[in-house]
C-alpha cells in the first residue's frame, strides 16, 4: 500500500490556510498583516495544484504559502509554513464535508469567515479560538519557538518525518522519503556553505614592501584614497589596499561506520540516521574540494578516491539509501558481485589505513581532515589487543603528519548499552589527538565544523 509521506487529500487546506495565516499575523516582525484575500488566493492556487495532480504534497503547500506572501516576509513564510506542517505531519486534522469545503472559495461566502475563524490549535485539544481580527491581543498567548526551516527546527523537522516513515518498505515510499531528505539535508549543506564562505573572503590590508603588486584591489584602493581625501601628490604605498592570501585547499575523507550496531534503533532512530544526516549537508558544502568516502563493516567500501570524478548527487543518494533500506538490501548493495566471506563485524584500520595512506599522498600545503562518523563500539571481542590498538596508532599517524582526525560521535554511543564500550575508545582516540563533535543535531555539528575549520 502506498504510504501517505508527505502527501495530503485536498481537505488539508481547512487546517493549514488558517493556521499559517495566524501565525503569520502573530510575528511582530510582520508589519502589514496577512488579510483573508491571501487565504482566498492559497485556496484558489492549491485547488489548481490539487485537480492537476489528484494529491497536494508538502512543498506545494510551503511554495503557496511562500508566494501569496508580501516579498518582505516570504523567508519567515517559508519557516512558519514548515512549522504548521511539522505538527500536521504529527497528527493530521480531521477532513472538511465537501459542501463546506467549496464554500470557502466563494469570498462572499460566511463559511468563509467561520473557516478563518477557527480553533487555531490542533482541533482535539480543545485550544482558546484566536481570530484574524486586527483588534484581538494574540501575542499575550505567544511564545518564542525555534524557526522550522533553520537551525534546530530543520533538525527537529528531518528527525520527525524519519521516525513515522523509516518503517515503509514499498520502493516508492522509501524514494519519496529519501527525496524529502535529500531536500532538506542539502538546504543544511547550503546554508552552511554560505556562512563558511563568509567567513572565508580574503580581507583588505594595506600593501607592504615585498607584495606582489598585481594583487592590489585596485577598485577598493582607489575608494580608500578618495575616502581620505587626498591629493596624488599625497598618496603613499600603504594606501593601497591587497587581498590577503587566499585559504588553502583542503582535502577530505569521510569514514562512514556501517556495522551492525550502526543500525540499533533508538528513540526510533539509529545511528546510521544521525551520521548520514550530519554527513551529507557536510560532504554537500564541501563538494568543491578533492574529497574521498570510504564505508566499512567487516569490508571496506570505497565510494569515492580523492582524484575520482563523480556526481555528487548520485553519491549522496548511495548514502541516503542507508537511511531508507533494510540491513540486508544495504548489504546486498554493497557486497558486489562476487559477496564477502563475513558481513557487519567492525573492522575500521583498513578504512583508516586507506584515509592516511589518500591524505597523505596529498598536496602537503592543502588543509589535509579526515571526518570520522561512527557510534565508535570499535573493538571486537574476539580480536587480539594488537589487532584492537592498531585502530588508535593509525589515528596518531594521521595527527603526527599534520592531518586533521574528526571523530564525529553519535549519541547512541552514550547510551547505556553502547557506553561501556564507547567511552574507552573515544578516551583513546583523543589521546590520540581525535577532535571530537556530536551528531544529535546536524545544524549544531555543522556549527562545531565551522569553528573547526576556522582554526585549521
Amino acid at each position: 500500500m502506498e504510504t501517505d509521506l508527505l502527501k495530503y487529500s485536498f481537505p488539508i487546506v481547512r487546517y493549514f490556510i488558517p493556521e499559517f495565516i495566524t501565525r503569520m499575523r502573530r510575528r511582530r516582525e510582520v508589519v502589514e498583516k496577512p488579510s483573508p484575500r491571501q487565504s482566498i488566493a492559497m485556496c484558489d492556487l492549491l485547488l489548481t495544484v490539487y485537480l492537476k495532480k489528484g494529491r497536494l504534497d508538502y512543498q506545494d503547500l510551503v511554495e503557496i504559502a511562500v508566494h501569496t506572501s508580501k516579498v518582505e516576509n516570504q523567508a519567515l513564510a517559508e519557516r512558519v509554513a514548515n512549522e504548521v506542517l511539522l505538527e500536521i505531519e504529527e497528527e493530521r486534522p480531521p477532513p472538511l464535508d465537501e459542501d463546506a469545503l467549496l464554500g470557502l472559495f466563494s469570498p462572499k461566502s460566511d463559511e468563509l469567515t467561520s473557516y478563518l475563524s477557527f480553533e487555531t490549535g490542533k482541533p482535539d485539544r480543545g485550544e482558546p479560538q484566536a481570530r484574524l481580527d486586527s483588534d484581538v491581543d494574540i501575542f499575550r498567548e505567544f511564545t518564542s519557538q525555534p524557526d522550522l526551516g533553520v537551525g534546530p527546527g530543520e533538525d527537529e523537522l528531518v528527525k520527525r518525518v524519519i521516525r513515522r516513515h523509516k518503517d515503509e518498505r514499498d520502493e516508492a515510499s522509501r524514494r519519496r522519503l529519501a527525496d524529502f531528505l535529500k531536500a532538506r539535508l542539502l538546504k543544511l549543506g547550503r546554508d552552511f556553505e554560505r556562512s563558511v564562505e563568509s567567513l572565508q573572503r580574503p580581507m583588505l590590508r594595506p600593501f607592504e614592501y615585498g607584495d606582489d603588486p598585481e594583487d592590489i584591489d585596485e577598485e577598493r584602493s582607489l575608494e580608500n584614497i578618495l575616502d581620505q581625501a587626498k591629493r596624488v601628490d599625497e598618496v603613499r604605498y600603504d594606501d593601497f589596499l591587497i587581498r590577503r592570501k587566499n585559504r588553502r585547499k583542503k582535502v577530505v575523507v569521510f569514514i562512514l561506520d556501517i556495522s551492525n550496531t550502526m543500525f540499533y534503533q533508538w528513540e526510533g532512530l539509529t545511528s546510521i540516521h544521525y551520521s548520514v544526516m550530519s554527513l551529507v549537508p557536510l560532504l554537500w558544502s564541501l563538494r568543491g574540494e578533492d574529497f574521498g568516502v570510504v564505508l566499512y563493516e567487516s569490508n571496506s567500501h570505497v565510494q569515492k578516491d580523492l582524484q575520482e570524478q563523480g556526481d555528487v548527487e548520485e553519491l549522496i543518494d548511495r548514502l541516503l539509501i542507508l537511511v531508507t533500506a533494510t540491513t540486508g538490501e544495504v548489504e546486498k548493495s554493497l557486497r558486489g558481485a562476487m559477496g564477502a566471506r563475513t558481513w557487519g563485524g567492525t573492522v575500521p584500520n583498513q578504512s583508516l589505513k586507506w584515509a592516511l595512506k589518500r591524505l597523505e599522498s596529498s598536496r602537503e600545503r592543502a588543509e589535509r581532515i579526515c571526518f570520522y562518523f561512527s557510534d565508535f563500539v570499535l573493538e571486537d571481542p574476539d580480536s587480539t589487543s594488537d589487532e584492537k590498538m592498531e585502530n588508535y596508532e593509525v589515528v596518531r599517524r594521521m595527527v603526527d603528519r599534520g592531518i586533521h582526525v574528526v571523530a564525529c560521535v553519535s549519541p547512541l554511543a552514550r547510551c547505556e548499552i553502547f557506553s561501556s564500550y564507547s567511552e574507552k575508545v573515544l578516551k583513546l582516540l583523543k589521546e590520540a589527538g581525535c577532535e571530537m563533535l556530536e551528531t544529535l543535531r546536524p545544524s549544531e555539528f555543522l556549527d562545531e565544523v565551522q569553528r573547526l575549520l576556522e582554526t585549521y
